[in-house]
């Protein structure tokens, strides 16, 4: 199932077939009002699983990715991150709340601090 896409200016069309004089302003701040309340509810909350690769650090969970299943993943925001280790138990992946992300190369004890921009 993929995610339903609308432009702005396919809204602004749609209401002004059925009320063809609304300012343009005015139509706006009704857009901008249905995306702050549709930003208070989590819509679709879902679990995945996905395959890990050794020494690869980075995976791809935006549109167009997909879980081992091959269903689409529609993620925009990760609540979890669990990984199974070699016993068959799932360790949770501590959340990283800044932006500066420690990243260590898998084949050297050196780390260094960047965000994923850098990259």
């Amino acid at each position: 199932m993929a995610v339903h896409k609308i432009s702005v200016k396919q809204i602004v069309s749609r209401v002004r077939q059925v009320f063809p004089d609304a300012p343009e302003s005015y139509i706006f701040n009704l857009i901008n009002d249905a995306l702050v309340q549709i930003g208070m509810y989590s819509t679709k909350p879902v679990q995945s699983k996905m395959s890990t690769v050794a020494d690869q650090m980075w995976y791809k969970i935006g549109d167009g990715a997909e879980d081992s299943s091959e269903n689409a993943l529609e993620a925009n925001k990760v609540f979890r991150v669990d990984l199974m280790d070699n016993s068959d138990d799932y360790i949770q992946i501590p959340r990283l709340i800044d932006k500066n992300i420690l990243l260590m190369d898998a084949d050297s004890s050196e780390s260094a601090l960047i965000t994923p921009d850098e990259q």
